[in-house]
């Protein structure tokens, strides 16, 4: 395949995934959502916990305080006017993080979907399976970690838990450490919802084991309405979904669906998303928001690219540049990679060289 007249095969593994994902998102009529400049730095010093920790690089000009970009959902949701119709958007942004493997603040490419305004069940559906779908375009090992904030949060205010005791028990699920939960919930006022909690931390990943364990008793404590929805997400594709609920998702911004991608090779998880209805009405909108985020920038080192060097070197000097210049357009219009070059000299195995002594024939 060519863009341009260039062959994409001889694009990075980074540039050709950005372009199948971008066309994939284009195939569902999402359009390019496209940002500029900088925010203000308290619009992540406000909302610091959604970024999960990840850090902001700030600076000042004319009396503001700016940062970089650490994330982009925040400046779409900001800046997205979403009121009546509905925005089915994507983007492709450089963001500025410490980055998971090494924790030093890092240049970073992130693509990612969002959908603000009317969703409904199919919507979230299309989205998690486009989450599937972005997992499917940059490995050939991926699984889909899927929760639901809904459950968490009916749970914890049938057992009555507030303040320390509530964090407690959010801190115990996501450790999946039961024992402790325990005696976090000894004085709960139900202790059906207590019973229904601990599932959450000893639940089964598999879809089909963890929904049938969770329908038991979720009419009683109020939470059958998002078990529907978890297994109606989970049943677009079981091989490759997992249902986790220590994943979490912080309660003051998601409401719904939570989910976290991961790929082999990779020790953490590279694709973060869910239902964040929460994180609208923290800027006084109304709508309703589902979306993700691939860091495609930190799956760099899984990618297979073969070491970065051209097909063919075309050596000229001062009398043969014009012949030089000519041979390497031949090339070039034959598909090929070709440097230009006015020095002598090694280029590695595979790489034919063309006028080293004189000669431009085949």
């Amino acid at each position: 395949m060519k863009i341009n007249g260039i062959r994409t095969d001889s694009l990075k593994s980074e540039e050709r995934a950005a372009l199948a994902l971008k066309a994939l998102y284009r195939s569902y009529g999402y359009g390019e959502y496209k940002l500029s400049g900088f925010e203000d730095y308290s619009l992540y010093s406000d909302n610091s916990s959604f970024l999960d920790g990840k850090g902001v690089l700030s600076f000042g000009v004319n009396g503001r305080l700016l940062a970089l970009r650490p994330d982009v959902t925040l400046s779409v949701v900001k800046n997205v006017n979403a009121i009546g119709a509905t925005d089915k958007l994507f983007y492709d942004e450089r963001v500025y993080r410490k980055a998971a493997g090494s924790g030093e603040f890092s240049e970073l490419r992130q693509i990612g979907v969002e959908v603000i305004g009317n969703i409904d069940g199919v919507t979230e559906t299309e989205v998690c399976g486009l989450a599937l779908k972005t997992l499917d375009c940059v490995s050939d090992g991926y699984i889909l970690d899927v929760s639901h904030a809904g459950i968490i949060e009916k749970l914890l205010n049938g057992m009555g838990l507030t303040g320390g005791a509530r964090a407690a028990a959010t801190a115990c699920l996501q450790n999946k450490n039961a024992h402790d939960f325990l005696r976090v919930a000894h004085d709960c006022r139900d202790s059906i919802f207590a019973d229904e909690f601990v599932k959450l931390i000893t639940l089964p990943v598999q879809p089909e084991a963890a929904i049938a364990a969770l329908s038991k008793n979720a009419a009683t404590v109020g939470i059958q309405s998002e078990l529907d929805e978890l297994s109606r997400i989970a049943a677009t594709d079981p091989k490759h979904m997992e249902i986790d609920f220590s994943i979490g998702g912080d309660a003051d911004y998601y409401s719904g669906v939570v989910f976290k991608g991961f790929t082999r090779g990779v020790p953490y998880a590279t694709l973060s998303g869910g239902r964040y209805d929460k994180l609208l009405k923290k800027f006084g909108k109304s709508s309703a928001a589902v979306g993700f985020a691939l860091y495609l920038g930190e799956l760099c080192d899984c990618f297979s690219d073969a070491p970065d060097r051209p097909d063919a070197v075309v050596v000229y000097d001062r009398t043969t540049a014009e012949q030089a210049v000519k041979k390497a357009a031949e090339l070039r219009a034959r598909g090929l990679n070709v440097l230009l070059s006015g020095e002598k000299r090694d280029y590695g195995d595979g790489v034919k060289v063309y006028g080293t002594e004189g000669e431009y024939g085949d």
